[in-house]
């Protein structure tokens, strides 16, 4: 994918197997950050990049009440074509994937940019430009959130994490760089240019469309109880939304706004903590790594920072900043996470996940980032009155804690009628000798029609060829709940190829790629590669098994019957 730009690969815990948690941390970072600096400046710091202008060449600069306008307008918009991107995915698909939206996307986010700068000159047309301004940010934003999401999807557990974590500070560093150090309007100016800058970056990431990707199918979904996971991962999603809406706009447009110096270091400090925190809980969880654990970790960094808030404006503040944005931090980095690995792990479409997750989540946060907006004379606007208001939005993260869906609850929801078998080989090959005794006893009902049938089969075999193999190996996937990541290397295990050609071609650790294919052996019940391709050669398709229920003049030639050896081990030579 991206194996022609540096990586650094960072090996988390190390198992006696020689395989490790490990993960790379890489552009994927960088493009992220990128994309998250240029939305806060959008939303947040619409009035930072343009508000002080007035004083350089006489040049107009945007009022209070046109940044509202334009925060207003894009997060309502940015939520609603998030929901609309989640439903519609299939529908569009082609079109979601490919590199035609994604330099559709990178237009809009761009001219919506500069359009916010136009609107100070247009006099009482101003209020209607800012709005098609936030509108057309908005379209190009929820475009790029969700092929950022595909591109994080496809990558394993670990460097998820190391590059969320990592993203989200570069967005931060680059939002305060614009802010204080770029003189308005030329920030503005600047910030319009980012879109693309990113967008260059998830281009290299994504050399192919994923729809044409033959051999690694990333939106071959399983089928899920869609009112059930909407419900499940919808509701505790939108209410963490409020708290998170709160933090962010108390952080980006309060707290790191402020020009005291000392204060600038601490959100550094805070910054840098928060990384340090989210990969410790990594390494302490090792293997039991996966969003659920991260969440029991991290829910109680994030309440504390929210008990903090109501101690910025006191003689603690300094402390108090860098609790609020340590768990912010925390916070934005978990979601990402969570809707990385669910999409990851359970194989999931990531346009149909972080289009609902985030379009939810965007919902909510507005009416937590209004209800923060307090009116007050002092740098850190917005910021919480009352301890009370701070109890309020803990307990919202307490309340969506409780209702966040365990992984066993997913796996549950995704597809409700698959037959429960025992794992390993000897069962996977009992349950589908009887599909082969079904066919014997179809197979009577021969007729004349024999001869043409045969030619049509042979037809039609021929049209097969090519798709019956990666058909087997995704069967063996959706049965065994393997996640898109271990579905690639085992696509390329039962090709024949080792784990060196496996390292290569995925760019990926030595180390990792033996992960990934322990991962397979056990979900699977196997031990060895051989097992693999025993499996893959043994099982028929879908398309092969729906052959089988036809009538047998359909499918046989004349005087061949059902191979009942079809699982019987092969004779040496």
């Amino acid at each position: 994918m991206a194996g022609s730009f540096p990586h650094i690969t960072i090996s988390i815990a190390h198992g006696a197997d020689d395989s490790d948690s490990s993960g790379d941390l890489n552009s994927l970072c960088v493009g992220f950050g990128v994309f998250q600096a240029w939305m806060y400046l959008i939303a947040l710091g619409s009035e930072s990049m343009f508000g002080n202008s007035a004083n350089i060449g006489g040049l107009s600069s945007i009022t209070p009440d046109l940044a509202a306008v334009v925060f207003d307008t894009f997060t309502i918009a940015f939520g609603i074509f998030l929901l609309f991107f989640a439903f519609s995915n299939q529908l569009f698909l082609k079109f979601y994937v490919g590199k035609k939206a994604l330099v559709l996307a990178a237009a809009l986010a761009s001219v919506g940019t500069y359009l916010i700068y136009a609107s100070c000159f247009l006099g009482p047309a101003s209020v209607f430009a800012a709005t098609v301004a936030g509108v057309l940010t908005a379209i190009g934003a929820s475009s790029m959130v969700v092929l950022w999401g595909t591109a994080f999807s496809r990558y394993e557990f670990t460097t998820i994490i190391l590059n969320t974590a990592a993203g989200v500070v570069i967005g931060l560093a680059t939002y305060f760089v614009f802010v204080h150090w770029v003189v308005s309007p030329f920030a503005g100016l600047i910030a319009g240019l980012l879109p693309v800058a990113t967008s260059l970056l998830l281009w290299k990431l994504t050399p192919v469309p994923y729809y044409r990707r033959q051999e690694m199918p990333i939106f071959h979904s399983l089928p899920i109880r869609r009112v059930s996971f909407v419900t499940r991962f919808g509701v505790p999603t939108f209410i963490f939304g409020f708290s998170i809406g709160a933090l962010r706009f108390i952080c980006v447009d309060g707290v790191m706004l402020v020009d005291d110096i000392t204060s600038q270091l601490v959100v550094g400090a805070a910054a840098c903590a928060g990384v340090g925190i989210i990969i410790a809980t990594v390494a302490l969880t090792k293997s039991e790594s996966h969003w659920d654990m991260i969440f029991r970790c991290l829910v109680p960094i994030i309440a504390g920072a929210i008990f903090f808030l109501p101690y910025l404006e006191s003689d603690g503040g300094l402390f108090a900043s860098f609790m609020v944005v340590c768990g912010y931090l925390c916070f934005e980095s978990l979601m990402w996470i969570f809707f990385s690995d669910i999409s990851q792990e359970f194989r999931l479409s990531p346009i149909f996940v972080f289009g609902l997750g985030r379009g939810l989540l965007t919902l909510a946060s507005f009416i937590g980032a209004n209800l923060a907006q307090l009116p007050t004379s002092t740098p850190i606007a917005g910021v919480l009155g009352n301890a009370e208001e701070a109890l309020l939005l803990m307990l919202s993260v307490v309340v969506a804690y409780a209702l966040l869906p365990r992984e066993r609850e997913i796996r549950a929801i995704i597809d409700p009628t698959r037959v429960t078998i025992e794992p390993g080989y000897e069962a996977f090959r009992n349950a589908y000798n009887r599909v082969e005794a079904l066919a014997a006893e179809k197979q009577r009902a021969e007729t004349e029609a024999a001869a043409t049938a045969e030619a049509e089969a042979e037809a039609d075999e021929r049209a097969r060829a090519k798709g019956r193999f990666h058909a087997r190996c995704e069967e063996i996937a959706d049965r065994y709940l393997l996640s898109r990541r271990e579905t690639e290397v085992m696509f390329l295990l039962a090709k024949g190829h080792n784990a060196a050609f496996i390292q290569d071609k995925l760019c990926i650790s030595k180390s990792t790629a033996k992960t990934h294919i322990n991962h397979i052996y056990r979900k699977l019940d196997i031990h060895t590669q051989q097992e693999l391709l025993n499996m893959v050669e043994d099982r028929p398709s879908g398309a092969e098994a729906a052959a089988d229920e036809q009538p047998a003049a359909a499918r046989q030639k004349p005087g061949n019957g059902v191979r009942a050896d079809i699982f019987e081990p092969r004779k040496k030579k």
